[in-house]
């Protein structure tokens, strides 16, 4: 049996070997921008969807948002969306350096009331990261779930591909390690991405929730010097319960 650790330093492995190799780069410390926030939510919820039976617009804006132009970090704890989304602690960083830059976002002990009644219990995820990286026209991501309990709306594999669906159709849809590559170039990851769909007579309302998303990529005044490559591109995911190693480190048994 194959264990695989997730370090939750790796950013910083990433982001030293980027600056690194990019420091011949002349010229290109604007060619690169990143950016990352913790959370968001743009949401309509329909009366007894939430305890209290009341229906509810949710417009949070981003959460401990950061980019390269700054605040180079942000990070906030005991965050609760309304009762749509609870965290013990949300954050985010972005460094930058000559023609590279390396955004993380993170959010720990995230539960999802908001999903509960086609769930069947109140789904909740020990960690959630995603982060990207962008050095001399390429950029590369990933994203990261431990401890993850989603009910009735299903089960993930240890190894998960880029935009991994589940949810109920008409309903409500959770995207895993969402990737969209923009027209500029850039990448954006989002480690989970709720939809709420307003399309079924059981429907829950309708907008979105983010959790833990950075973009990474070439800056609006110069073009991309080549193609995005996403990286291997798969999220590694934790069930409940996984053990942790004894370094603190979280340990996937594949």
């Amino acid at each position: 049996m194959r264990t695989t650790l997730l370090r939750a330093g790796s950013l910083a492995g990433v982001t030293a070997a980027l600056l690194a190799g990019s420091a011949g780069v002349s010229d290109a410390a604007d060619a690169v921008a990143g950016s990352a926030f913790g959370a968001s939510a743009s949401v309509s919820v329909l009366p007894g969807v939430l305890t209290g039976g009341k229906g509810i617009t949710v417009e949070t804006g981003q959460l401990a948002a950061s980019s390269s132009t700054g605040p180079a970090s942000a990070s906030v704890a005991d965050v609760p969306l309304e009762g749509l989304v609870t965290a013990k602690a949300i954050s985010s960083s972005v460094v930058t350096g000559d023609g590279a830059v390396a955004a993380k976002a993170s959010v720990a002990e995230a539960t999802l009331p908001l999903l509960a009644p086609v769930a069947g219990r109140v789904p909740s995820i020990r960690v959630i990261s995603a982060r990207c990286a962008s050095a001399d026209g390429h950029v590369t991501g990933s994203s990261d779930l431990a401890g993850v309990n989603l009910g009735r709306l299903g089960t993930l594999p240890a190894a998960t591909g880029p935009n991994q669906r589940l949810g109920i159709p008409g309903v409500a849809e959770v995207i895993v390690n969402e990737q969209v590559q923009r027209y500029d170039g850039s990448l954006e990851i989002t480690a989970l991405h709720v939809k709420l769909l307003d399309g079924d007579a059981k429907r829950l309302g309708s907008g979105d929730v983010k959790l833990a998303s950075v973009t990474c990529g070439p800056s609006k005044e110069r073009a991309p010097q080549a193609p995005p490559r996403p990286g291997p591109g798969q999220v590694v995911v934790v069930p409940a319960g996984a053990p942790q190693t004894g370094d603190g480190t979280l340990a996937a048994e594949r």
